[in-house]
């Protein structure tokens, strides 16, 4: 366009010359009129002030200057004037050339800068301008970093003066927080060169893109990367595509190419960026991290993109909609292997000391689940009934041990699990399990290269619990699971990534009872691990739905919590359960084998429920129930009362269930909220003896009423083995008579609701729904408990309750109640004599969890006997250097050790901490040591839990932790956390779950007004950042002062005369 206006400027030139000399020759013969052409060059202000008065304001026009000149010389003046004209519209139509080509955008934070363009430069710590190579044709490079500028305001008003002939773009669409959409990526090429003597690399990504929208910008995102080059091509015979410029824009982490002409609709393109980062040492990303062999510290490279940190590794289209095919070759130094998502197709050894391997082509994958790493690690492979090859990457002396056989043992018996239930192959010809030292989270499920912490994947047999195994047992089945929900089958959006989640955690219960099916883990500890601890998080004010918007980056970041998680797996077993487990699994079949390689949104997947339940002769609109469950926050109470005045009649009420009332009225969506849910309430009718067959009620209003055959001294249970998702309550008559029901005959009642009934009766009471002592009633038949469930419902719910009291004068009284009813079951069962190989774990673990539940209850509240066995063991320990510790207490006889006895202990176990070599050991070791009484060593343990090279950056979050829940310890976890908020934002910020995990374990048992007060000026001062944390922890710890003052006094006072009696 610009060069098209100079040649215009040139040709008006040339005209008026010729007419110059026209006008000189017409007026040498006659004095007479001037022409209008020759008036208007001529057009002045001193011209102007020349005219006749009688002109009446027609200006120049049909008069004749007169005056004493000559008018030779008059229009020698005009002339020189339209001259210096014309050469000023050809030295600005220049000038607007050469900004064209050459961008020098300002930032916002400029002087002078327009408000939403970017820096100059677009990497601050890289600045210059990028330059437009004339030689390269579709080229920009500079042997710095990228910089550009947007179009200015008057480009973009030329753009849309062009007319209908192109697509209208947004303004500045790399503002927005998800691309535009005009482009799509079908293919990409990447090559990296990794240099782990220094810690960087560099990559050239070549991306086969379409174009759905004419575009004049092609933005993609990219963050922390120099681009030192940019290239454009439709094909060879098209040829390049001139790049004007490019730039990067940090608020939103998008490189921008702009473009001399706009791409197409419906062509195909190749973009090639050329560009270098660092192998960061932090946790996102391509990160590095290390560990130690033989006395030398060992370096490795690995990834971690989920959700949004593939850009910082390449420029990609990183939103899981975008999916792709991935060809990905790594050059590296001979002493190093590399590991992707698929297996190498060739590797190219070079005379240097280098080699190029070259991975096979992906199938369609979004970019948040590609990965790589680096590193020199060995391995131990295993082959599936289906030929899946399976492979556990982890450090030479690990595998030397053995301690990956347990994982890779599994992990081929699942693959062959899911392969049969879902009846979709796995996708891969291989499947790498990779144990990396440091890590943000448990484990990333990455197709065909999942990552693990250590901890939640090696497993030593001499030195894991069984509660250990339980947990990387659980872990892996998460991860394989993903290779289906998740890998196979992406989430449209983040706003339902609990598509993927949510099902992962089911099914952690599910292929954990396929391994060990003794252990009933999705009819029972489902309950304890998943449905009472979520329901303690979304019985907040400060909750959210399971679906929620995504609308800027750091509602991505929020959406990865334990609402998405745990609620997300509770609601699918609702649904499995009221669907019937058979249909269920007939609809997740359809769901993966119609969406595979592709993307779904949960109205995919409730239309493939429905059609399975309609081909099963039920006729039930899954999207209008579960609509309700998804985007409504909370839960509700249902409330099952008696009515006195008809006989056989009972209104059933549902409620939102609130732990802090006084929270709901300040909580502004929640004010003029009538939330409504359709809930499957299973209910039964029972008495001493017996217990009616289960019936369903559809409860769907504010209010109903029901008729339930109801005999004197005859009791209901609502949510029968708690399937649903949501607290029941009764009358105090009906209270009375579960009560005496459980003390009289427990077993009339299964072992799940006997775990929902005490679970439920503390929930409601910390809420104010019923009398603080029903619940210390209900507890009272533990001594009669001999299954583990109860005992570990109780526990949780004890829990938090203590931590509320633990810091009172009087709370000896309660302590002493607990002890009351642990005391018989403690002597029952006794102290473990011997450790538990793998070929016991089956048939031991009820009884072995029970038992380490009542043993840590009882050290906890002060058993003198539990104290007196811990303190023997460990100074056993200690004396022999030999420990005979059993394995499924050492954590507890640790804790107990060092709370008990003097600095030598800590000092040894700190000692123990950094000798070990197994991963499970270490563990428990360091969060002993957050249990000392002498505030001197924990906070030089806080201290030292910001040294990297001491304690793990993932494992200093827990060391935190665990100090705060230390009654002696609160205050100064709470004062180490806003010394160094900072530090520990700084680290952990962009990691999902790492902030909100310490915020919350931090402050959920701060309980005065002071601590409150506290918390609320930190939060005046702080950044903003984590801002949904802090709102739920002010909530928490407003809730826990409330509770205090209404109830704490009525609770002391059942105590003592309980007590008495």
């Amino acid at each position: 366009m610009a060069l098209d206006g100079a040649r215009g400027a040139r040709d008006e030139e040339s005209r008026e010359k010729k007419k110059k000399k026209k006008r000189r020759k017409k007026e040498e013969e006659e004095e007479g009129e001037e022409e209008e052409e020759g008036a208007e060059a001529g057009g002045s202000p001193s011209a102007a002030t020349m005219g006749d008065g009688d002109a009446g304001g027609r200006g120049l026009a049909g008069a004749r200057p007169r005056g004493t000149e000559r008018p030779s010389a008059v229009h020698g003046r005009l002339v020189l004037a339209f001259a210096v004209c014309i050469v000023a519209l050809l030295a600005v139509t220049a000038l607007a050339v050469l900004l064209s080509l050459r961008f020098d955008g300002c930032g916002p934070g400029a002087p002078g800068g327009a408000p939403g363009l970017p820096a100059r430069g677009g990497n601050a710590s890289l600045p210059g301008p990028a330059r437009r190579d004339p030689q390269a044709g579709g080229e920009a490079s500079t042997p710095g970093a990228p910089a550009a500028r947007p179009p200015s305001d008057a480009e973009r008003e030329r753009e849309r003066e062009r007319g209908p002939e192109r697509e209208p773009e947004r303004e500045h669409p790399w503002t927005h927080l998800r691309l535009p959409g005009h482009l799509k990526p079908l293919h990409y090429n990447l090559m990296l060169t990794a240099f782990m003597d220094n810690f960087t690399f560099s990559g050239e990504v070549n991306v086969e893109i379409a174009c759905t929208n004419r575009t004049r910008y092609v933005v993609l995102h990219a963050s922390r990367v120099a681009v030192d080059k940019v290239q454009l091509a439709e094909d060879r015979a098209a040829g390049a595509v001139p790049v004007a410029g490019f730039f990067l824009y940090p608020q939103t982490q998008v490189l921008v190419v702009v473009l001399n002409r706009s791409l197409d609709a419906h062509r195909n393109y190749n973009l090639k960026v050329v560009y270098s980062a660092l192998i960061e040492n932090e946790l996102l990303g391509f990160f590095r991290s290390s560990y130690v062999l033989h006395g030398e510290r060992r370096f490795l490279g690995v990834t971690q993109f989920s959700p949004t940190h593939a850009r910082k590794a390449f420029p990609c289209f990183d939103e899981p909609i975008y999916k792709a095919t991935f060809k990905i070759s790594i050059k590296h130094q001979a002493t190093y292997l590399s590991l992707s998502n698929m297996p190498v197709e060739t590797s190219v050894f070079e005379e240097d000391g280098w080699v190029t391997d070259h991975f096979s082509q992906t199938p369609l994958m979004s970019t948040y689940y590609l990965a790589w790493a680096i590193c020199n690690f060995t391995y131990r492979e295993t082959t599936t009934k289906s030929g899946v090859a399976v492979r556990l990457y982890a450090r030479p002396d690990a595998i030397r041990r053995g301690s990956g056989d347990y994982a890779l043992h599994i992990t081929k018996r699942l693959i062959e699990f899911y392969e049969d239930y879902f009846k979709v192959p796995y996708s891969l010809p291989k499947l790498d399990l990779l144990a990396v030292p440091k890590h943000p989270y448990a484990a990333m499920e990455n197709w065909g290269l999942s990552i693990f912490v250590e901890q939640r994947i090696l497993l030593d047999p001499s030195v894991s619990s069984i509660s250990y195994l339980l947990d990387v047992t659980m872990v892996i089945v998460h991860e394989i699971c993903h290779q289906w929900f998740g890998d196979l089958v992406t989430p449209v959006w983040w706003e339902d990534v609990w598509l993927k989640e949510g099902f992962a955690h089911y099914f952690e219960f599910v292929g954990t009872d396929y391994l060990y099916p003794g252990w009933n883990m999705e009819k029972q500890r489902f309950l304890t691990d998943v449905l009472h601890e979520v329901m303690l998080l979304d019985g907040l004010a400060s909750s959210h739905p399971v679906s929620q918007e995504v609308l800027q980056a750091t509602d991505i970041d929020r959406v990865f919590d334990w609402i998405a998680y745990k609620k997300g797996a509770a609601l699918i077993r609702m649904l499995a359960n009221f669907m019937g487990h058979s249909v269920f699994q007939r609809g997740l079949q359809d769901y993966l084998t119609i969406h595979k390689y592709g993307n779904a949104a949960r109205n995919d997947l409730w239309n493939t429920l429905s059609e399975a339940l309609k081909r099963n002769g039920k006729f039930v609109n899954i999207q209008e129930v579960m609509d309700q469950w998804t985007l409504q926050m909370g839960y509700p109470v249902i409330t099952i009362l008696g009515n006195l005045t008809a006989e056989n009649r009972i209104i059933i009420t549902q409620q939102h269930f609130i732990y802090d009332i006084s929270a709901k009225t300040k909580a502004l969506q929640l004010q003029n909220n009538s939330y409504l849910w359709q809930i499957p309430l299973t209910i039964v009718v029972g008495n001493r003896s017996h217990v009616s067959s289960e019936a369903i009620i559809w409860v769907s209003n504010k209010s109903e009423h029901h008729r339930i055959t109801l005999d004197k001294g005859s009791w209901l249970l609502g949510n029968i083995n708690q399937t649903g998702y949501f607290r029941v309550n009764y009358d105090l008559r009906n209270w009375r008579l579960l009560i005496d029901q459980l003390i009289r005959n427990h077993q009339v009642l299964s072992v799940s609701n006997r775990a929902g009934l005490i679970d439920d009766a503390f929930s409601l009471a910390r809420a104010g729904y019923l009398p603080q002592h029903i619940p210390l009633e209900i507890i009272r038949y533990l001594s009669e408990e001999k299954d583990f469930l109860p005992w570990h419902a109780a526990s949780r719910a004890l829990y938090p309750l203590d931590k509320l009291l633990d810091r009172m004068e009087k709370y000896n009284v309660f302590n002493e109640y607990i002890l009351k009813q642990v005391a018989k079951t403690y002597i029952k069962l006794g102290w473990p004599k011997n450790n538990f190989n793998g070929s016991l774990v089956q048939a031991s673990y009820q009884h072995e969890e029970l038992r380490r539940e009542v043993i840590m209850l009882a050290c906890s509240f002060g058993n003198k006997h539990c104290h007196q066995q811990a303190s023997t063991l460990i100074s056993d320990w200690i004396s022999s250097n030999r420990n005979r510790i059993p394995l499924n207490v050492r954590d507890i006889v640790y804790c107990t050790g060092v709370s008990l006895l003097d600095e030598d202990v800590w000092e040894f176990i700190w000692m123990k901490f950094h000798s070990s070599t197994a991963v499970s050991e270490k563990k428990i070791l360091l969060e002993a040591l957050t249990c000392s009484d002498d505030r001197n060593l924990l906070n030089r343990l806080l201290n030292l839990s910001l040294n990297s090279e001491v304690v793990l950056d993932q494992d200093a979050i827990d060391v935190i932790i665990h100090v705060a829940r230390n009654p002696h310890g609160r205050d100064l976890a709470w004062k180490f956390f806003r010394d160094k908020w900072k530090i520990l934002n700084t680290r952990y910020g962009e990691a999902l779950f790492m902030n909100s995990k310490l915020i919350s374990g931090v402050t959920e048992f701060l309980n005065t007004e002071g601590e409150l007060k506290e918390l609320k000026n930190f939060m005046k001062t702080y950044d903003g950042v984590a801002a949904a944390s802090f709102l739920r922890a002010v909530e928490t710890v407003e809730a826990n002062v409330r509770w205090k003052a209404l109830y704490q006094d009525e609770l002391f006072q059942w105590l003592g005369k309980a007590l008495r009696h």
